[in-house]
């Protein structure tokens, strides 16, 4: 089964080719681009949607294979861009609901958990994190089981200074854990406590699979969702981007727009 995972959370849009079979995925190709911070003079076509399908199309033909090949979307859902997100989930959902193939989609914090885990040692808390801007970073709290990670705690947006306290606490319960991500890059200094994937003073880490959420690993974790199941419209439409925090529309409205917006 031809799977095409996608993760746009993140500046970086990471696209991937799988074989799954039987529960093993195997990577046929992949390619990690990053988008500017802001649009070019040309206007946004430098970032996720002046990419997509093409960055799709483009791995096809390099593995000699058509996009009627593909029998499976997996993609990550976030947290992360609100706008990248839901570039790439439009993008996949529209692949999908075009060819009548299944969809599947996981959080990108366990993704990178998940590609994390090779390089850490057994029952160790993993905290992949993101930066989420506004002087916060998203966190997620996994830990690996072969295959599969499993979320010990909520994903949540956290200033680095509460999120040093949880880890700090954690520590003196006696767990073992890492942090990672570029959400750590952004915020070395608050969290410099914390230990880290990379070892003390080497940035950017040797692990750069796991700065953003890599697209074999949201393959990996859709596996079992995708294998042997049929379109289904209902699961399409019901597949939405996971955000974790309000966005500043909803912050600054809480009540909606309009006519018909009430004061609670």
């Amino acid at each position: 089964m031809l799977i095409a995972a996608l993760d746009t959370s993140t500046l970086a849009l990471s696209c991937a080719l799988c074989e799954l079979e039987r529960g093993e995925v195997r990577l046929l190709g992949d390619r990690t681009e990053h988008a500017p911070a802001k649009p070019g003079p040309q206007g946004p076509t430098g970032g996720h949607g002046g990419r997509l399908p093409g960055a799709l199309l483009d791995l096809l033909v390099a593995v000699d294979r058509k996009l009627a090949d593909v029998e499976g979307y997996a993609v990550g859902l976030g947290p992360g861009s609100f706008t990248g997100l839901r570039i790439g989930l439009a993008t996949w959902k529209g692949l999908a609901y075009a060819t009548r193939r299944p969809i599947a989609g996981v959080s990108g914090l366990a993704a990178m958990a998940l590609a994390a885990a090779p390089a850490t040692g057994d029952g160790v808390l993993l905290i992949p994190l993101l930066d989420a801007k506004k002087g916060e970073v998203y966190a997620g709290f996994y830990r690996a089981h072969g295959t599969r990670v499993e979320a010990v705690a909520p994903e949540a947006a956290l200033a680095p200074a509460v999120l040093a306290e949880r880890a700090a606490a954690l520590r003196a319960g006696g767990e073992l854990l890492v942090a990672f991500g570029a959400g750590l890059a952004a915020y070395r200094e608050a969290l410099a406590g914390v230990p880290a994937l990379a070892p003390a003073g080497e940035w950017p880490p040797p692990f750069a699979e796991v700065a953003t959420p890599p697209a074999l690993a949201v393959a990996r974790l859709c596996a079992s969702a995708l294998e042997g199941a049929p379109y289904d419209s209902a699961k399409l439409f019901a597949l939405e981007p996971h955000y974790v925090r309000e966005s500043a529309v909803e912050l600054k409205f809480p009540h909606g727009l309009g006519t018909r917006a009430t004061k609670a």
